[in-house]
């Protein structure tokens, strides 16, 4: 079967490229519209909050309405959707109205991804190495998106924002009609918009042989790892940008520092098999979290410096990226078999959604009142108490047995 790797390469960098637009530019957006922290933080909030029970919806929708409707079908049919929903927009003026529409348009975006992850895996009949080059297009999408917009930004208003979201997800949604629909796809669960951690060399983690109290200490470690790990990124992804907007960088600055943390991440994901090899997960997990503590602290401290503030941002390769990939591979000794899905589930809802409306809720209501520098602070205790969650609750060992 002749794989369309150009088209599932464009959605890749369509779809990243979108979510380009909202992490560095969103909250600069809100703030052009007169909002104040406390209720951009919420808005942010609510849309990480979609991320806890959107995707099981969906695919609970997807097993429902196989036999009726093609996977694809309902893809395109949540492609349109967002699009319709975010067109509300330019007729919004309160509060709520924002508040409805990110999480429409939230719900509906997530169901994108899930499926395009099914049917790239389907094309390819799981051939790694094709997936991987698939799904570097959505970092070049990413980092393409977020320094020209800088660039763009310094020269015309942000205001524009809306409409070149809006032209991304009509370009997803032509995308998505370009390509034919498949028959009934195998179950893939996917948990990242970051580059996917796939590195054949590396050998699969040893499955959970046994069931007892240290493995349930283990599992709970690891999730509440992971949510504390994510409410540490709240103030980054939501107030990071009006940071440094407030430091006197130009939206330009504030686009290559947000590319840079991206590159850093895929060197670091092109050198898994190196880490992986050296370190047990528990010890890469705890150095993982030692610097995303450092890193909060210097971006408190020193975020006036632009030295400093390029090395915190090639942290970001350790504090999401490579911690990310000690998770996937948790989850695979955690979580052996058909119970992958619920360990994703979890991993996704619980980190990424409930974690990252967590961060973005507290940044809100302490922006304001003790100002970004405390703000950077509390990240960077939170992740010093994960990293002794790490150090106490994790298996020495990267397996149970």
């Amino acid at each position: 079967m002749l794989v369309p790797y150009w088209r599932l390469s464009g959605f890749y960098g369509l779809y990243f490229g979108l979510i380009g637009c909202i992490m560095p530019f969103w909250g600069l957006y809100l703030q052009q519209q007169s909002f104040a922290v406390e209720d951009i933080g919420l808005l942010l909030a609510l849309f990480s909050a979609v991320r806890i029970f959107a995707p099981n919806i969906w695919a609970g929708t997807t097993h429902l309405c196989e036999k009726i409707i093609a996977p694809m079908q309902l893809m395109r049919i949540a492609g349109l959707l967002m699009f319709l929903c975010f067109i509300a927009i330019y007729w919004a003026t309160e509060f709520w109205h924002y508040a409805l529409i990110m999480l429409c348009y939230g719900f509906f975006w997530s169901a994108i991804l899930p499926q395009y992850e099914t049917l790239t895996l389907n094309y390819i009949k799981d051939d790694l190495d094709k997936y991987s080059s698939i799904r570097l297009w959505g970092s070049m999408g990413f980092i393409f998106t977020v320094s020209v917009l800088g660039w763009m930004f310094d020269f015309i208003s942000i205001n524009y924002l809306p409409a070149i979201m809006l032209a991304l997800m009509l370009a997803i949604v032509l995308n998505g009609f370009s390509l034919p629909a498949m028959g009934k796809t195998k179950e893939v669960c996917y948990t990242s918009v970051d580059p996917a951690v796939a590195d054949s060399s590396v050998p699969a983690a040893d499955a959970i042989t046994h069931t007892g109290k240290s493995v349930k200490l283990s599992i709970a470690s690891f999730i509440l790892m992971n949510l504390l790990l994510q409410i540490t990124h709240g103030p980054y992804y939501v107030f990071f940008s009006i940071y440094l907007q407030g430091l006197g960088y130009s939206n330009w600055a504030i686009g290559l520092l947000w590319s840079l943390g991206v590159l850093a991440e895929i060197v670091v994901f092109w050198r898994i098999a190196f880490f992986l090899r050296h370190w047990s997960l528990r010890e890469l997990a705890i150095i993982c979290l030692i610097l995303t503590a450092i890193r909060w602290l210097l971006t408190a401290y020193f975020a006036d410096n632009s030295f400093i503030l390029i090395a915190t941002q090639c942290l970001h390769a350790f504090s999401f990226g490579l911690l990310h990939a000690v998770s996937v591979k948790y989850i695979a000794i955690f979580f052996p078999g058909k119970k992958q899905l619920h360990g994703q589930a979890l991993y996704s809802g619980l980190g990424f959604g409930l974690g990252g409306a967590i961060g973005a809720y507290l940044a809100g209501i302490t922006w304001a009142s003790q100002g970004p520098e405390f703000v950077f602070i509390s990240a960077a205790a939170i992740a010093l108490v994960a990293s002794l969650i790490a150090v106490y609750g994790l298996p020495r060992e990267n397996n149970l047995n």
